[in-house]
């Protein structure tokens, strides 16, 4: 029986579906509060349970031999979802649970390591789980992610990156990033402009939800993956501006970058701090988007799972529902 946590999120919901899909035994930690109905099918079983509720974990570990989880507060849907309560104790819960039913896998979602990364709340406490798993005794799998194209790219401008997506990360219901998206993504569709982050030359290794999934799901079992900690992004380190000729490239038309000084981001950080720590976060990964490079090489780590990466222009093309770049 394989656990995943943090399964109503579009990286969750897609584990869930790609192990359904594959027949394995799949158990969804959800709320009840939660919009669990994508992952209502054969195959997958519900358990409700939250991760600041240690009883509700326990009952969901029970002859459970693999945890993959995802869940994190970033971009918080339910009041008292925080850094602290979630990536924090939450995961402390969650650890304590999985040592206490014997779970023999624990796969955990991380984020890239960058001195700027890493000073934010989220970074912080993503550390701290690390060390905690690392700690636990319990054979792991740590994946650190960079920047996921279907949430950056619609960021840009345009629903085009979650088109067919259940789940979508951009739509969920937190306040400061659902009326950002809402008020930019007809942008690129409809007015031509695209949003930059800084000069928009930081180059990224911008990695599709489903890459990171299809990662996640060839990591149970395997022994070659146990304790180990592996860098995942797409097949190309890119800039923004790169990805704005992809879009014109795809929509066959010319595109005016309108671009937000890193400043700005920074000063949000700050700002927002007071107001709301999960939005002062976000306007810190943005400006970490603008300040730090992720290029990683991903030819040995793809070829170690058998993950067959997308390339930023397939997975717009794939969205659009135009042709595949090389087909």
């Amino acid at each position: 029986m394989i656990l995943v946590v943090g399964a109503t999120g579009q990286l969750g919901t897609a584990i869930v579906r790609k192990l359904a899909d594959r027949g394995q035994p799949v158990r969804a930690l959800v709320r009840r509060t939660s919009n669990h109905k994508p992952l209502a099918r054969d195959g997958v079983d519900l358990v409700f349970g939250d991760l600041r509720d240690n009883s509700s974990l326990e009952a969901a570990c029970r002859g459970v031999e693999t945890i993959i989880a995802t869940a994190n507060a970033a971009i918080p849907t339910q009041k008292g979802d925080s850094f602290t309560s979630v990536d924090g104790r939450g995961y402390e819960n969650l650890i304590g649970a999985a040592k206490l039913a014997g779970v023999r896998q624990f796969i955990y979602t991380s984020a890239l390591s960058n001195q700027g990364f890493d000073n934010l709340p989220i970074g912080r406490q993503k550390r701290i789980t690390e060390d905690r798993i690392r700690a636990s005794g319990i054979d792991y799998t740590i994946f650190r992610a960079d920047a996921f194209m279907d949430v950056y790219f619609a960021m840009m401008g345009s629903d085009i990156p979650i088109q067919g997506v259940e789940a979508a990360t951009v739509e969920r219901p937190f306040w400061f990033t659902s009326r950002f998206f809402n008020s930019v993504k007809d942008s690129i569709g409809k007015h031509g402009t695209v949003g930059i982050l800084g000069d928009g030359n930081t180059r990224h290794s911008f990695v599709c939800v489903d890459d990171v999934a299809e990662f996640h799901v060839k990591a149970v079992g395997r022994a070659d993956a146990f304790n180990k900690t592996f860098e995942i992004g797409g097949p190309e380190a890119l800039t923004q501006n790169e990805v704005l000729a992809i879009f014109e490239k795809i929509l066959d038309r010319p595109l005016k970058p309108k671009r937000t000084p890193a400043g700005v981001f920074k000063a949000g950080y700050f700002l927002l701090r007071f107001i709301s720590p999960a939005a002062a976060n976000i306007m810190g990964l943005n400006y970490c988007c603008t300040s730090y490079a992720s290029e990683i090489d991903m030819d040995e780590t793809a070829e170690r799972f058998g993950v067959q990466m997308t390339s930023a222009e397939n997975f717009l093309r794939q969205r659009a529902g135009t042709p595949r770049a090389d087909s």
